[in-house]
């Protein structure tokens, strides 16, 4: 009986469940790239037919030549012409008109020049090779200014940083009628070309080129009398009357910083210099001044590059040029070392000195222009040295526009490059561009003094690093270059 009750009660449940309505589980399949969606509840009444079959309606399409009217057409080269762009270049262009009214509100000048329409693009013939023109395209307007310049190459960054200088003189103070030809002696130097483009655009001034090599490749093609030329080159064995130079040359470095040692009685000069012809030119200059009074003493070491890299020889050559005694704690042969060469030639050298018992500090350690550079200034071992720098009054306003402009600092050729175009353009304004007018003309922003015999003095300040590489200018040696001269 116990059994049969329990038989009897499993029965009755498995009527009941029978009784229930079997529902149907559809599962539709999805596509892989199909998002999954949670699918709204169907309607029981559809069928299956209904709900997994659609009918698609396709209307007929017009030939595509009748869709496409003119406004689609319009909309379709505009979204091409978009594409197309570069979104750097409109910013820059945004960035220049700023600069353009920057400059402008820094020198005071016309404010008609911010509405004229300045072009710049790439003329080509079979002759020359790409110059650019900036300003008017209009060869025949005779206020043509030729600039050769490195655009490429090696030296192609101060090329490119001296040419938007020029751009921003021209845009600043230029009348309409101007323009610069910019010809790149980067990656050749074409005679032929060169000449047939002075022929084509008859420049009143050139500004350029860059390195001595250059202009002593070119010198007998642009030369001509009554046409000056602005160059950027440290030679000044290549100056004449109507060639300038504001490069700064080994020569007026040595002259300005041997002088202030001079002024401030130091007597007793070794020089230590690469055995090169730039090691040459310093001894020479050196001696031409230090050796004109007989109580002046001066004694010059001249290194190769293997004297130089052997690490023994050295040592042995600088003992015997210092004397060098362990007994004593100090130098005492000179009073003054002028050290000259590359940054790597002074950095190898200058820690030297102070293991051969050389203090900067009781020793006066001389240097070149070479020394205004970072790795030279924080180097422990030529703390209180002294070297020369063109000093530039109040060029904030001008860093400031070089800044929002390119994204680039202000440089010594930037500053000189934007000079050398306010002169040129200042200079073809004259109703009779006369070649006297370089004659005592100064320049706007670094303040150069053009002389007729193609002689520039320069704002030379004589400067000293002081502790943790920080700069001051030696007093009594301000503008040096000036003072010597007078």
């Amino acid at each position: 009986m116990k059994y049969n009750i329990i038989l009897q009660i499993c029965i009755l449940f498995t009527i009941i469940s029978c009784n229930q309505a079997n529902k149907k589980l559809i599962v539709e399949s999805v596509k892989k790239d199909q998002p999954l969606v949670e699918k709204k509840k169907i309607n029981e009444s559809f069928s299956k037919k209904e709900i997994l079959k659609q009918k698609i309606t396709i209307k007929k399409s017009e030939p595509i030549q009748k869709k496409i009217d003119k406004k689609v057409t319009f909309e379709f080269r505009t979204e091409r012409l978009l594409q197309g762009r570069n979104p750097e270049n409109i910013t820059q262009k945004e960035k220049t008109n700023k600069a353009i009214l920057a400059v402008t509100k820094m020198l005071k000048q016309n404010l008609s020049i911010l509405g004229k329409s300045v072009n710049i693009k790439k003329n080509k013939t079979n002759l020359i090779k790409d110059p650019y023109i900036f300003g008017n395209e209009n060869y025949s307007i005779n206020k043509n200014i030729l600039a050769l310049l490195p655009l490429t190459g090696k030296y192609s960054q101060f090329g490119r940083d001296i040419r938007k200088a020029l751009d921003l003189s021209l845009l600043q103070t230029a009348p309409k009628n101007f323009q610069i030809t910019y010809y790149d002696t980067g990656k050749e130097i074409d005679l032929e070309k060169i000449k047939y483009l002075k022929n084509l655009i008859s420049p009143k001034i050139i500004i350029g080129p860059f390195t001595r090599e250059t202009l002593l490749k070119v010198k007998t093609v642009i030369k001509e009398k009554a046409v000056p030329v602005i160059t950027f080159t440290n030679d000044i064995a290549m100056l004449e009357n109507n060639i300038w130079s504001l490069g700064f040359s080994p020569e007026e470095q040595i002259e300005s910083v041997v002088s202030c040692a001079l002024k401030n009685r130091f007597k007793s000069f070794g020089l230590i210099v690469p055995s090169n012809l730039y090691g040459k030119i310093i001894i020479q200059s050196s001696s031409d001044i230090i050796k004109t009074k007989e109580s002046y003493y001066m004694e010059d070491l001249s290194l190769t590059n293997n004297e130089v890299n052997n690490k023994t020889n050295l040592f042995t050559k600088l003992k015997t040029f210092l004397n060098f005694s362990k007994d004593e704690k100090n130098h005492t042969k000179f009073d003054a070392i002028l050290l000259a060469g590359s940054k790597d030639f002074i950095l190898e050298i200058a820690p030297l000195l102070a293991f051969f018992n050389v203090d900067s500090k009781s020793v006066q350690i001389l240097g070149t222009e070479t020394f205004n550079h970072k790795d030279i200034i924080n180097e422990p071992s030529l703390e209180s040295s002294w070297f020369p720098v063109i000093y530039s009054k109040d060029d904030n306003k001008y860093k400031q526009v070089l800044k929002d402009t390119w994204n680039t600092k202000s440089n010594y050729f930037s500053k000189i490059g934007f000079d050398a175009g306010l002169l040129a353009i200042d200079f073809l304004k004259l109703k009779t561009t006369e070649i006297n007018y370089f004659d005592n003309a100064k320049s706007p922003l670094v303040g150069f003094i053009f002389k007729n015999n193609g002689q520039v003095e320069k704002p030379i300040h004589i400067t000293k690093i002081d502790n943790l590489g920080k700069l001051s200018t030696v007093k009594g040696c301000e503008n040096i270059n000036h003072s010597l001269k007078n």
